[in-house]
């Protein structure tokens, strides 16, 4: 596995990591060693899987069965009421085990492929320079005592991420045994190299009393921490996975993005432009949650999701509809005139607005789509994936939420709840600088978005999110120094653990875009 890790001040750091085929997850009951689902249980739909053939089914294979179960689990439930009823414990025990299933697949996931390297998934430290001082003594160690060029992006981000001194460690004595050009997963250590590993590793223990208190002292200021977001660039073989749930991104803010072109392109499109030679240099996509158009349950068989949202909706004043079809022109006018837009319904909405439609656009809300396998993009081989969250970014939506599986209605209902009440929430104090934010417009500004001869620009959309530049929208939010980060996805975590089921209904909702700042006007 190929794993690139770019920011916009520091070099690149490029790791070549060993995958090693996962160990079959065991998805059948322990006692009668039958499916969960059992296939005389009957359901009126197959389940269409969304790629033919990736590497995944070949090194993770419980995943594709994993989501099959899920699949017959949910159909059987929608279909069958009845016999859902009757059996609701053994039919909770079946998704239990799912979740259990899944949650075991991510630990394996991280264990197996990334190993001690996992740190480097993690987002910046919002106060980089918090380290400067170990860094540096660190570095200059290792080149007096090995006679190696350390990266010194890599240091920072093995010092800033590692779980644990040993983690550190390890890293590090990877970094020693290939002097320093790229590391290697956990399942590249001693069993695989011997001689080699064993002698490097009592190299670098003879003389280690200095980096292991060096090590030790970062790790101990990692808690608590506020990180900057990232942004996954996923190859169109693996996107299928919930890489935002592995264990040590749980806690993280993450968009995915099917490349770093698309990033600048979304961002051009969503944004004023700034020049870079002015201060702040740099703006990110605002949204306004007071301005939100809801389509919910227009399909009318979704009873108690109907029950959970509608009075809640109307209690925010924002305008929509309720257990009615819309006509594409409503829809159409209410993705360009609205800051949000919220849909729970069946699947993405295709059926009430076309992909084609919305392709249209020349401005449009972020979303939030909580229909099933309404984030799941279709793979056909060498082909570039194709699905909705794809159209909505196309038509300059800035960030959209949607979900990479089926789910069932009262458990993303939760999750679904919990998100819209923490961008509803207001914060109680406010700083008048926030260093986070202007590290993070720095940032944006230095990855050469310019409003003027640029000739990369795929798409120019009118739209600005209401002109705010990111500086500005953290104080008219009341940032608080960002100690709670109110962007899109920075909620995304709390809103997982919402759900019964946090990993099997949890981890399906992703984020496709760019950070996007909540900001209510006054």
């Amino acid at each position: 596995m190929l794993l690139s890790r770019f920011d916009a001040f520091n070099e690149p750091v490029v790791m070549l990591l060993p995958v090693d085929i996962l160990e079959d997850i065991q998805i059948e009951d322990t006692n009668s060693g039958k499916r969960f689902i059992c296939a005389n249980m009957g359901s009126v739909r197959e389940w269409q899987c969304p790629w033919n053939y990736t590497i995944i089914d070949h090194i993770a294979p419980s995943f594709k069965l994993i989501l099959e179960e899920n699949f017959l689990s949910v159909s059987n439930t929608t279909l069958t009421p009845a016999n859902a009823q009757m059996n609701n414990a053994g039919w909770w025990l079946q998704r239990t085990r799912l979740n259990n299933c899944l949650n075991k697949l991510l630990k394996s996931m991280e264990e197996s492929w990334l190993g001690p390297w996992r740190c480097l998934l993690l987002g910046q430290h919002s106060d980089p320079q918090y380290m400067d001082i170990t860094v540096s003594k660190l570095i200059r160690y290792l080149k007096a005592q090995f006679k190696v060029e350390v990266n010194d992006t890599t240091i920072r981000a093995i010092l800033g991420g590692a779980k644990s001194v040993d983690d550190a460690e390890a890293c590090i004595s990877q970094v020693l045994l290939y002097k320093g050009y790229f590391g290697r997963g956990a399942c590249c250590g001693e069993e695989r190299f011997g001689a080699l590993w064993a002698a490097c590793h009592a190299g670098i223990e003879s003389v280690s009393e200095l980096v292991h208190s060096l090590i030790q002292e970062a790790i101990k200021k990692q808690e608590p921490i506020h990180r900057d977001p990232i942004i996954l660039v996923l190859d169109s073989d693996v996107q299928m996975l919930p890489w935002e749930n592995l264990p040590i991104l749980r806690s993280q803010e993450v968009y995915r993005m099917l490349s770093v072109g698309s990033i600048l392109s979304v961002l051009n499109s969503c944004c004023s432009i700034h020049k870079l030679d002015k201060e702040p240099g740099a703006v990110l996509p605002a949204v306004d949650p007071s301005n939100t158009y809801y389509l919910l349950n227009p399909g009318g068989d979704l009873d108690s999701t109907q029950v959970e949202f509608e009075q809640w909706f109307r209690d925010q004043k924002w305008e929509g509809k309720v257990g009615n079809v819309p006509t594409t022109e409503e829809l159409v006018l209410a993705l360009q005139s609205h800051d949000l837009f919220l849909y729970f319904g069946h699947g993405s909405g295709t059926q009430y607005i076309s992909e084609r439609e919305i392709q249209k656009l020349d401005q449009c809300a972020v979303s939030l789509l909580m229909g099933c396998s309404s984030g799941s993009l279709v793979h056909n081989g060498c082909y570039a994936p194709q699905g909705v969250p794809i159209s909505y970014l196309f038509a300059g939506s800035p960030a959209v939420i949607a979900n990479l599986w089926d789910v069932t209605d009262k458990d993303i209902d939760r999750f679904g709840k919990a998100i819209l009440d923490s961008w509803l929430q207001e914060e109680s104090a406010a700083l008048d600088n926030c260093t986070r934010c202007d590290q993070l417009v720095k940032q944006f500004g230095c990855m050469g978005i310019d409003g003027e001869g640029n000739d990369t620009i795929l798409k120019t959309r009118k739209r600005t999110y209401r002109g705010k530049n990111l500086q500005q929208s953290c104080e008219g939010n009341k940032c608080k120094g960002c100690g709670r980060r109110k962007m899109i996805a920075s909620f995304m975590s709390q809103a997982r653990d919402a759900c019964k089921l946090p990993l099997l209904i949890g981890a399906s909702p992703v984020c496709y875009g760019v950070p996007t700042i909540i900001s209510r006007e006054s």
